[in-house]
């Protein structure tokens, strides 16, 4: 059974390897001519670990980047520490994987490299335009004038979906009223960590976050308040203008380590967080929404990705299970996965918010250990 898969980014080629280890033949379009170079880290948690493993990949993946250690948190105007905690360290224990920060470029190529080493095409420059159906067959219109049929086709897009808005039409974005200025900061003899600590501080009109790569760079992110949206996409910061942005983050006049990171940063991306409603049906005939095209969520807790990686392993679980995929058995299948997903889509979307929310006062970590435990605990079912 051929599955078009339309985006190469983090869930199309996870999404792609699977298929074709349970026997269907996928083939991945991605509107880029290349993999990108957008975004920063990736934390992987044990959830996409899980899903990585059934196609081989999870020690690799581990061996990549850092598996967090350590989470510390304190307060800039007071110095009052919040959080100084091993949490992450253990999640070994409890759930047999680590939490392991990524490099986003790295991470995705090797995504990329091992889809298609593992025989699966990927076709570049394929902007999705429509999709068409017509009885057991989905064609996807691209805007080269080039077509691809198949028998299903999962959209793996993104927050900027062309196959959800194909399906239903396209649907407003909300600003969060947060605009996000990140970098990396490269390690030296005052930057670099002796184990991989995450680093949260919360201060006047800001907060500030940092953690270690496997790069020997610093990652960090500092989050304020903003009256108007910024673009969605991650924009990267000319050489020109960095030292201006630098100077507008209440950060850089902070004690310690912000400063020195935003003074020394060699990459910098600004972007708005926006969020966008969960529609209420993920489907339809042949065609279905996986990850953020489904369920867009903003990176305050770190699991856009690995909830894409828990709709990948339901929803090939789901085709499996009701083979041979007729219209009515496909039905039942999207059906079956969009009650499992969508409830748990939607708690990490409210969680998401409501820790923005709290600030100081957030429960992320406690969160993010109740979210681990998925998409399957024992053996998989498939």
């Amino acid at each position: 059974m051929k599955v078009l898969v339309i985006g190469a980014g983090i869930a199309g080629p996870i999404l792609a390897m699977l298929l074709k280890h349970k026997g269907f033949a996928p083939e991945v379009f991605e509107k880029h001519s290349h993999p990108t170079e957008g975004g920063l880290t990736i934390m992987v948690s044990p959830q996409s670990l899980k899903v990585l493993d059934l196609v081989g990949l999870a020690h690799k993946v581990i061996a990549l980047g850092r598996p967090l250690q350590r989470l510390l948190s304190r307060s800039e105007t007071s110095g009052q520490v919040f959080i100084d905690s091993d949490l992450p360290s253990t999640f070994v224990d409890k759930t047999g994987w680590p939490m392991v920060i990524v490099n986003r470029t790295v991470y995705h190529k090797f995504l990329v490299e091992s889809c298609e080493a593992q025989g699966v095409p990927v076709r570049w420059h394929k902007k999705l335009d429509d999709v068409k159906l017509a009885g057991e067959k989905v064609t996807a219109l691209f805007a080269d004038g080039s077509e691809a049929v198949g028998d299903l086709l999962v959209g793996c897009d993104g927050l900027h979906s062309n196959t959800r808005d194909a399906l239903f039409g396209k649907s407003p974005a909300s600003f969060t009223g947060v605009v996000s200025v990140s970098g990396f900061t490269p390690f030296s003899k005052s930057l670099s960590p002796p184990y991989t600590t995450m680093l949260q501080i919360f201060g006047d009109g800001a907060y500030f976050l940092t953690f270690p790569t496997a790069q020997e760079k610093n990652m960090w992110a500092v989050n304020i308040s903003a009256n108007e949206g910024e673009v969605e996409d991650w924009g990267p910061v000319k050489e020109s203008e960095r030292q201006a942005i630098v100077d507008s983050l209440p950060p850089h006049t902070w004690k310690g380590e912000p400063g020195l990171f935003l003074k020394n940063a060699e990459e910098m991306v600004r972007f708005g967080l926006f969020l966008r409603p969960i529609p209420d049906v993920w489907h339809k005939g042949r065609v279905v929404l996986c990850g953020d095209a489904a369920h867009p969520i903003t990176p305050f807790l770190g699991q856009g990705a690995n909830q894409a990686s828990e709709d990948i392993y339901h929803l090939v679980r789901v085709l499996v299970q009701h083979a041979p995929l007729t219209d009515a058995s496909l039905e039942a299948a999207f059906k079956e996965y969009t009650e499992i997903r969508k409830p748990k889509d939607e708690a990490a979307l409210q969680a998401v918010e409501e820790e923005h929310a709290k600030g100081l006062e957030s429960d992320t970590w406690k969160i993010i250990l109740e979210m681990v435990h998925g998409p399957f605990e024992g053996p998989s079912e498939i």
